[in-house]
């Protein structure tokens, strides 16, 4: 009986596991740091420079990223413009490559990464 209640446990926790959404479904880098995979948002641990490479480990053709401005609470800042930078047929550029043309000047981000159908959404601080 012990048995048959602990496969039914193992049974109903594999598809959690399976399912379970990460911040981090494909490894990003920044300024040569891996971003930490974490909750409720992956991390770059140490601040980096406003131009530093952004690296992605990803098979899609395009990728989109997008930055955000976050307070200290990592809460949006008010009438910040987020910033979007593409990666079409590479999987390296660097942050200050936004669409714009504006570098993003020293603070708070959160980063969302988007590509193969996931998000990767990674916090990180300019210098």
């Amino acid at each position: 009986m012990n048995r048959l209640l602990l496969f039914f446990i193992i049974s109903a926790a594999f598809p959690y596991a399976l399912f379970a959404s990460d911040s981090l479904p494909f490894p990003v880098s920044l300024g040569g740091q891996a971003a930490k995979d974490g909750t409720p948002f992956a991390k770059i641990e140490n601040p980096v420079a406003a131009d530093a490479e952004l690296a992605v480990e990803s098979k899609s053709d395009m990728i989109i990223v997008n930055v955000n401005m976050v307070t200290a609470k990592n809460e949006p800042v008010q009438d910040s413009t987020p910033a979007v930078i593409l990666l079409q047929g590479k999987t390296k550029t660097n942050i200050d490559k936004t669409m714009d043309g504006k570098k993003l000047p020293a603070g708070n981000y959160i980063m969302s990464v988007v590509s193969e159908g996931k998000t990767a959404s990674i916090l990180f601080t300019i210098k």
